[in-house]
This record gives structure tokens, C-alpha cells and sequence, in this order.
């Protein structure tokens, strides 16, 4: 779609594409002419609406998802269903983004779960995996 927009055809005669979609997508300071990547873009919007779940359950939009997909759990919890919206896929591909860059803030420990959460500020996973070596010897 945007090859034939920025680039388009006449008559039938495609015309030549004189750069890829990746270098014109780079920053102006890196030598691209700055377009937006898209699908990038997508991913964010949709991680913003998942976060505004996350954070707004008291919402319209909220509630009413709520009770749709995830009456029992919370919005990082919540399972696809078995018809769900084409709204609720997107949003849940959003999810992805939040799960990826965000950790929790231990306050005072009670909601979270210390095997399953990224909380532990380790770059390969941010999870518990083995005991502590002082837990191991006692």
C-alpha cells in the first residue's frame, strides 16, 4: 500500500523503487527521510489502550471489558475467550508490549506473585528462578 502511494504506476507500469521501506523509516539524522514505522506505531497505540485497562477500571470502556473478557482476573491475566471482538485481539496484542517494558513497583507485596512477576531489576528475565544462596544453606 505505500509503495503505490509514494512510489504509484501509470498505465500499469510500476515504477522503480529506488529505496527500501526500512532505511526510509530511519531518522532524518541517520540518513532516512523519518517515516513512522507503522506496525510500530500500531503496537503502541494498542499497549496505550491496554494500559489505560490496566489503569482505568472504572472506566465505560473498562467495565464493559471487564465483564467481557476478564470478570475473574485482572487485564494482564486475561485469556482470549472463545469469541472474542477483533477490539479485544488488538488490545491483547498491545499486551504484549506492557508485559515486555513494564515491571512492577513492590510497594507492600501482597498482589504480587514473586515466582511469576518481572519485578527483579536482572535483564535476561526478571524472575526468580533459583533460591537465594542463603535460603539454600539454612
Amino acid at each position: 500500500m505505500f509503495s503505490r502511494f509514494w512510489w504509484g504506476s501509470n498505465d500499469g507500469q510500476h515504477k522503480v523503487h529506488w529505496a527500501k521501506w526500512e532505511f526510509l523509516c530511519q531518522t532524518k539524522e541517520d540518513g532516512g527521510l523519518g517515516f513512522r514505522n507503522l506496525e510500530c506505531f500500531n503496537k503502541a497505540l494498542l499497549a496505550k489502550q491496554g494500559w489505560r485497562l490496566l489503569r482505568n477500571l472504572d472506566s465505560l470502556v473498562g467495565k464493559v471489558f471487564k465483564a467481557c473478557y476478564f470478570p475473574n482476573s485482572s487485564f494482564l491475566n486475561a485469556k482470549v475467550g472463545s469469541r472474542p471482538s477483533y477490539t479485544w485481539k488488538s488490545i491483547l496484542r498491545g499486551r504484549k508490549v506492557i508485559e515486555l517494558w513494564s515491571r512492577w513497583r513492590v510497594g507492600s507485596g501482597e498482589s504480587i506473585r514473586v515466582g511469576e512477576d518481572r519485578w527483579i531489576p536482572r535483564p535476561n528475565t526478571f524472575k526468580i528462578h533459583d533460591p537465594p544462596s542463603l535460603l539454600a544453606n539454612s
